[in-house]
């Protein structure tokens, strides 16, 4: 009992700084506490259990990541709040639980996110090649595959996907949702459908096999926000009617059986990683501000973007290098301080 309550109180703590809005984006209180009515426990602890015991060694893991946020301006680029979280997530796994995970992206973003990936510690091969370095336990390494953006393509694809790689969790990381039309926006109400990779079907697929789904987002018009639906149409922006010929408003409709909420999706990926470090009795893997610096910076340098100031820079959804590193020192303190 005393060690569930003292996870409880790491979790409580990490969800608080998750949820911190510091670039005053006014949507992250509305957004978590409507998935958090979903949960009993923190949302950290609940995704952590989930993984944990969903996981043994060699099993496979599909994170999905990217956005091609400015299509028409820069069809080839993506912004910096998702890569980075998503590969400290998978740096936990493939630590804690000795999962294989595999990276999928936007084709375009594919060569960027192996540069990140890089910086976050990692080799990049071929998924038949992960099972090799786990059973040895000394190369970091994880695979990153490109998806289609065709409908019919990608429905395919998911399935072929599911089929070679059969994962035991998939977990989509600030990536774009389609709603009841098919169409995925930004927040700004327009729809950015055409250059993006349809990786719903997968999370479409993996429910239908029972496959255990998760979703981290910060906004409402992504991958998992479905489940708290209600919630975005009556207080986000555009969640009710968007902007573009649907009409149908930026709402996804692509459900997942635990959803995540933070102010800045990266942080979720982190805090989450934390407490996934806390429950598995290793606090000295949570992540650090000096891992942190190196895979921000590694992020601009190569092409990524913030997706709020529009410059290629150090910097995630409005906040500078320094916020984040701060975030990541608190979190980090707070995993390790929580276990003592």
């Amino acid at each position: 009992m005393e060690k569930e309550e003292a996870l409880c109180r790491i979790g409580e703590t990490l969800d608080n700084l998750m949820c911190a809005d510091i670039a005053a984006r006014g949507s992250i209180a509305c957004l978590y506490g409507a998935a958090r009515k979903l949960s009993p426990a923190p949302l950290t602890l609940g995704a952590a259990k989930i993984l944990k015991n969903s996981l043994k060694a060699k099993d496979r893991v599909v994170l999905a990541t990217g956005w091609i946020d400015q299509p028409e301006a820069a069809p080839g680029f993506g912004e910096t709040d998702g890569p980075g979280g998503t590969l400290v997530l998978a740096r936990a796994l493939r630590q804690l639980c000795k999962a294989a995970c595999v990276v999928v992206t936007d084709a375009g973003l594919v060569d960027g996110m192996k540069k990140v990936a890089q910086a976050a510690g990692f080799h990049c091969v071929a998924p038949d090649a992960l099972d090799h370095s786990i059973e040895r336990d000394k190369l970091m390494t994880l695979s990153i595959l490109p998806f289609p953006a065709e409908a019919a393509q990608a429905k395919a694809a998911a399935v072929k996907l599911l089929d070679e790689i059969n994962p035991s969790v998939c977990i989509a990381v600030e990536r774009g949702g389609m709603n009841e039309e098919g169409r995925i926006h930004s927040m700004t109400g327009f729809d950015t459908s055409a250059a993006q990779a349809k990786i719903d079907y997968i999370f479409q697929e993996a429910r239908r096999r029972k496959i255990k789904t998760l979703g981290i987002g910060d906004g409402g018009n992504e991958i998992g926000m479905a489940n708290i639906k209600d919630c975005i149409r009556e207080n986000i922006k555009y969640g009710r009617e968007c902007l573009c010929p649907c009409r149908k408003g930026i709402a996804p409709a692509t459900l997942v059986d635990y959803l995540l909420t933070a102010a800045v999706s990266n942080w979720g990926c982190y805090a989450l990683a934390g407490m996934l470090a806390a429950l598995c009795g290793r606090p000295d893997l949570a992540h650090t501000p000096e891992r942190e610096e190196r895979i921000l910076k590694n992020a601009a340098d190569s092409g990524f973007h913030d997706a709020m100031s529009g410059g290629v820079e150090y910097s995630v959804d409005g906040c500078e290098l320094p916020v984040h590193t701060a975030m990541v020192a608190l979190m980090r303190a707070a995993v390790q301080q929580g276990g003592r």
